[in-house]
């Protein structure tokens, strides 16, 4: 058997491995078995410390409370003035690019006329802002609206809304009829 075998001018050489590396090679195969057999069967105490990690992260940082609508659909930061400044922010920020800084319009619609595409209650506005409008539902060659269910939530929502609401006065608190 030829031992030195040469491809493109480059010699390969049959060296034999390392002594050092075979018995890292060994040692590795026996730890992967002691570690198949060990720690499924053993109690190990990942889930509970899991879930001492977890019960600290919430003393610390305790969970907020997801803010609800009031019993008729209406907005609970209405006319509350932080939420007005946090809104007109929050808008500006995220609403601006499709509605314009002012609201009137650009690719959105005018949310500043008296005229509202998709309803005119906050329920009907939360709704919107929350579920998006898909490209069938959109009316008067205005686009598509993003769901913004994820990515504003139901506080940053409603702040919104109450700045509209400032700015808007045909943004009702609920239906008529109601």
């Amino acid at each position: 058997m030829d031992h030195d075998k040469e491809f493109d001018g480059i010699k390969q050489a049959d060296n034999a491995l390392p002594e050092w590396w075979k018995l890292f090679f060994i040692i590795s195969i026996f730890f992967a078995i002691a570690y198949a057999v060990y720690f499924p069967f053993s109690n190990w105490p990942t889930e509970k410390s899991y879930l001492a990690e977890v019960e600290q992260y919430n003393t610390i940082f305790p969970p907020k409370e997801e803010l609800k609508a009031l019993p008729g659909g209406e907005n609970p930061l209405r006319e509350k003035d932080p939420a007005i400044t946090a809104g007109e922010k929050n808008f500006k920020t995220v609403c601006a690019a499709c509605h314009g800084q002012d609201g009137k319009g650009i690719v959105g619609p005018n949310l500043m006329d008296k005229e509202w595409l998709h309803g005119s209650t906050d329920k009907q506005v939360f709704a919107v802002i929350m579920k998006g409008v898909n490209p069938p539902k959109t009316k008067m060659n205005r686009g598509p609206m993003p769901p913004h269910e994820a990515s504003l939530g139901a506080e940053k929502v409603y702040q919104i809304m109450a700045w509209l609401a400032k700015q808007n006065s045909t943004l009702q608190p609920k239906a008529e009829q109601e």
